[in-house]
C-alpha cells in the first residue's frame, strides 16, 4: 500500500460532499431533498454534507454505499484521505463537526 505525503499535493483532496454534489447527484438526477429520503435522513444533514460541512460517518458511508452500490470504505477512505491531505497542508483535519460527540469530548 502506497503511502502519500499529501503536503506536496497543490490542494487538500476532495471532501466526500464535493463527489456526491458534482458526480452522483446530477449523474442520476437526484436532489438532495432525494438524497435525504433516500437515506432516511434530514435534509439539513445532506445540506451540511453536500457543502463539506459535515463528515461521512461509518453509518452514512454504509447508506451511500448501498444506494450508489459501493462499499462503506469507499466513502470512509475518501473522508480519510480528505482529512489527512488537509491536515498534511497545515488545515484542521476537522472542517467538520462530527454527526455525534467524540467520546474524549465527554471528558474535557
Amino acid at each position: 500500500m502506497p503511502i502519500h505525503d499529501y503536503s506536496t499535493f497543490a490542494a487538500s483532496l476532495s471532501h466526500p460532499g464535493t463527489h456526491l454534489r458534482e458526480d452522483y447527484l446530477p449523474g442520476l438526477g437526484l436532489s438532495p431533498q432525494d438524497l435525504a429520503l433516500a437515506l432516511g435522513i434530514d435534509d439539513q444533514t445532506v445540506t451540511q454534507l453536500l457543502a463539506c460541512q459535515r463528515p461521512v460517518t461509518p453509518d452514512l458511508a454504509t447508506g451511500l454505499a448501498n444506494l450508489f452500490a459501493t462499499t462503506p470504505e469507499f466513502w470512509l477512505n475518501l473522508q480519510t484521505q480528505h482529512d489527512a491531505s488537509r491536515h498534511a497542508r497545515g488545515g484542521s483535519p476537522g472542517n467538520t463537526e462530527p454527526e455525534t460527540p467524540l467520546l474524549s469530548d465527554q471528558f474535557r
